[in-house]
């Protein structure tokens, strides 16, 4: 994945992290275009083998992907490590669009769908990618939990969910129950969020706590973000982690 925030997330209650990375920017593309460069197939294949090597991990997060090669591998790994852990958690993050459209190539969307929706315990897909991934138009919570139902994982977190005219909502579903928090809808948030919130949230499930008080617990910590990067173009993670 990128540099993002969802790992300082998950070290701030105390998860140990190895972060292996697909590409190197030398900042958030929101931000403008970036010097920077891909982790080749082979090379992030030869890092994930000595990383897994060293200790079987309690959870997998997985976030942005540059080429369909790397989400195979990825999907590999993750197959070998359950064989390993059968209750391994595995988190992922379909890094994939937003605002209507695809910010990556196609081909790698389709992998993220096709290789590694199956293998997720959890997925955290924004209103754009989880309209994308099930073909369902979320224009209200119950769309979007229909849609999040449809994917049949045992837990979706999906965000930016239309509320009302104002409003947003983040809405966790498991089976046939799901919860969620409502905020005001905010211009101008920084980019990163979506990287913050679902390392808070796996960061909380793995504590472990129940899917209810996991996202009380993120979305708190997400909101103490956003309030303290006012005027700013980055989020504050440490602050809302520290404050």
């Amino acid at each position: 994945r990128r540099c993002s925030s969802d790992l300082p997330a998950l070290q701030a209650r105390g998860h140990e992290v190895m972060a292996v990375p697909t590409v190197v920017l030398s900042n958030h593309p929101g931000h403008g275009r970036p010097a920077g460069f891909r982790t080749t197939s082979t090379d992030l294949a030869a890092l994930l083998d000595h990383a897994t090597a060293l200790a079987a991990p309690d959870a997998v997060m997985t976030g942005y992907f540059a080429t369909p090669e790397q989400v195979r591998e990825v999907a590999e790994v993750i197959r070998l490590l359950r064989a390993r852990v059968p209750s391994l958690s595995v988190l992922v993050d379909p890094v994939i669009g937003d605002g209507g459209s695809l910010y990556v190539p196609e081909p790698v969307a389709e992998a993220i769908r096709d290789d590694l929706v199956p293998l997720a315990s959890c997925l955290t897909p924004n209103r754009f990618e989880l309209e994308w991934l099930t073909g369902w138009q979320s224009g209200t919570v119950a769309d979007a939990v229909s849609a999040a139902q449809s994917l049949n994982r045992p837990e979706v977190l999906a965000t930016s969910i239309p509320a009302g005219p104002d409003d947003l909502a983040t809405i966790v579903v498991t089976g046939a129950k799901h919860r969620q928090q409502v905020t005001p809808l905010r211009h101008d948030v920084p980019h990163g969020t979506g990287d913050f919130l679902a390392g808070l949230y796996l960061a909380e499930r793995l504590m472990p706590k129940g899917p209810a008080e996991a996202l009380a617990r993120a979305m708190t910590l997400l909101q103490r973000a956003i309030h303290r990067s006012a005027g700013s173009r980055v989020l504050d993670v440490a602050g809302a982690l520290h404050g």
